[in-house]
């Protein structure tokens, strides 16, 4: 195996190749990147046995091969090298290395057999359907924000499914505590994903999520095929797959739906400042509790513990009747952060026990669970 490629696009090929590389796995081999080339392509893969990424790119092959090698040692290696540089690869049969030349410089990397390297099969069978980049940012970007911890729970994934009458591809993601939920036009072919409690839809782990977002969120079109087993996102230079985890997502819809008549209508700059000042002063034995409430003056919040307290008001325009609720400081700064429309609409619903967030032209729903308060310390500020 003989190639050379310039410094630069080995580069890129080899940080999206690397990506799905673990971290001292007792499988000496998953540690290593497969590289492949033939036909004046490189191929660049790393697996930890439940995500595998492939990326290529254009190089020129003199010999065609393949073999194995750390897979951090040559991303290492390869940032280091100057920028423009050729680098020349040659593979010492004798000695089981890759030589790397570029320059004055001179890398050698021992390499284990390609074919004994772990490789997963991509899933071809099953839903199809292709997707922009900027709507798995859309979809992704917030809902792997909220995920349970709990062991083995369906809630430790995002669930990407079909909803709204086949309307929408949605994804959400919850603790239970705190839920996100966004949507996209559905793609043609979506509807087709397996069925989880009678729903189209797979559930994704956070690693796929983030993974998919660090590989194709500036992707003009992604390719999808999903199964019951596993789902292959795909482009022209990077190849992604992953199982998924299993079990049935629970119904959700309760908690999104049918939103309170009184909303508190604010800034969202102007609100995630006031919480990100107060939360700091909310007891983490209490939940980050911070306790709010509407008045004539605007949207009140407050914060109160046994080293002080504080109050604050946002300017807000408030319909009907607002009494005051408890609501974590943390989920709500996260919550707030997570939209971009410059007008929030909170909508507290004691009735169930819920405060729903939403906002004009954006298609991002996000819940959080009403706290108890002890105290009417928001329900009438006082500034002397």
């Amino acid at each position: 195996m003989k190639f050379k490629i310039n410094r630069d696009t080995l580069t890129d090929i080899v940080a999206r190749g690397v990506s799905s590389a673990p971290k001292n796995s007792p499988a000496v081999i998953a540690n290593n990147a497969r590289i492949i080339v033939q036909d004046g392509t490189i191929s660049i893969a790393t697996t930890d046995f439940e995500m595998m990424v492939e990326a290529t790119g254009a190089c020129e092959v003199e010999a065609s091969g393949a073999t194995t090698v750390d897979a951090m040692k040559l991303k290492s290696v390869v940032d280091r090298l100057p920028k423009g540089v050729d680098v020349t690869f040659t593979m010492d049969t004798a000695k089981y290395e890759l030589i790397a030349k570029a320059g004055r410089s001179r890398t050698t990397f021992p390499t284990l057999a390609a074919e004994d390297w772990p490789a997963r099969d991509y899933a071809m069978d099953g839903a199809q359907f292709a997707i922009e980049g900027a709507d798995l940012v859309r979809l992704f970007g917030h809902t792997a924000q909220a995920l349970s911890t709990v062991p083995s729970s369906p809630m430790q994934g995002v669930f990407l499914h079909v909803a709204d009458e086949g309307k929408r591809l949605a994804a959400v993601g919850t603790t239970g505590t705190i839920l996100f939920k966004a949507t996209v036009p559905a793609p043609d072919g979506a509807e087709d994903m397996p069925l989880n409690d009678g729903r189209p839809g797979v559930i994704l782990s956070a690693e796929t999520v983030n993974a998919v977002l660090r590989l194709y969120r500036s992707a003009d079109v992604v390719n999808v095929i999903a199964n019951a087993n596993s789902i292959f996102f795909y482009t022209d230079s990077t190849r992604f797959c992953s199982s998924l985890l299993v079990g049935t997502y629970p119904n959700y819809l309760p908690l999104v739906s049918n939103p309170a008549p009184e909303s508190i209508v604010v800034s969202r700059e102007a609100c995630s400042s006031t919480v990100a000042l107060l939360e700091t002063f909310a007891s983490k034995e209490l939940g980050h509790r911070l306790q709010c409430a509407g008045s004539e003056d605007g949207f009140v919040v407050a914060v109160g513990s046994q080293t002080g307290g504080s109050v604050d008001v946002v300017e807000a325009t408030i319909n009907g009747e607002i009494a005051a609720f408890g609501i974590n400081g943390m989920f709500m700064k996260t919550m707030l952060n997570s939209f971009r429309a410059s007008t929030i609409a909170l909508h507290p619903d004691h009735r169930n026990r819920r405060i729903m967030f939403q906002a004009d032209d954006e298609h991002l729903t996000g819940v959080i669970a009403m706290m108890n308060i002890a105290t009417d310390l928001a329900s009438g500020p006082k500034h002397e």
